[in-house]
């Protein structure tokens, strides 16, 4: 009986042990983000439906400090909303589309379209998660790397300038042991 009381004591320690590493757990949100700074030239060529742009921007998760410190310590990262908002324009103008995507290399990239949508400052485009686009973003959040954010498409005037700030919200669980 003596012989068995060390080796279950042993377990019942590591099994303590192992289920308080969770009770570690740091948990805090990180907002990665970057401005689409689009032109639309006063001569821009039309095509049949409108003046076309395209812009995109690198968004580096190591820039957020909490991320970078965690980076070879998360457990999970849950993206909890994803956002477009007009930070600027020059003039009122509606894009006939819009394309906005966020890519990586070697990773699906996740696109959201939107049509016939006017533009003013403080207007948001919710990039739903409606058909699960945001698991592909949080798959190449895990990557840990700089990946792409883009929009293009048509706008119905040429001679704009607008600004279209991208936010990923996340939160983020990691374990410093």
């Amino acid at each position: 009986m003596k012989k068995l009381i060390k080796p279950l004591f042993l377990i019942i320690a590591a099994l303590m042990i192992y289920s308080g590493c969770d009770k570690l757990d740091v948990d805090f949100d990180a907002n990665f983000k970057t401005n689409l700074n689009v032109i639309v030239p006063a001569d821009g060529l039309k095509n049949l439906t409108g003046y076309p742009f395209s812009e995109s921007e690198f968004i580096d998760p190591m820039d957020d400090s909490d991320f970078a410190k965690y980076a070879d310590k998360i457990k999970e990262i849950k993206v909890k909303e994803l956002t477009a908002e007009v930070t600027s324009i020059n003039k009122p103008v509606s894009l006939v589309s819009c394309d906005f995507s966020v890519s990586s290399s070697g990773y699906v990239p996740e696109n959201w379209s939107f049509e016939n949508e006017d533009i003013f400052v403080g207007k948001v485009f919710t990039l739903a998660n409606t058909n699960g686009q945001w698991d592909n973003v949080q798959t190449i959040l895990d990557n840990k790397e700089q990946f792409t954010v883009s929009m293009a498409g048509e706008t119905d005037q040429d001679d704009v300038q607008f600004t279209i700030e991208v936010i990923i919200k996340s939160e983020i669980t990691a374990n410093p042991l």
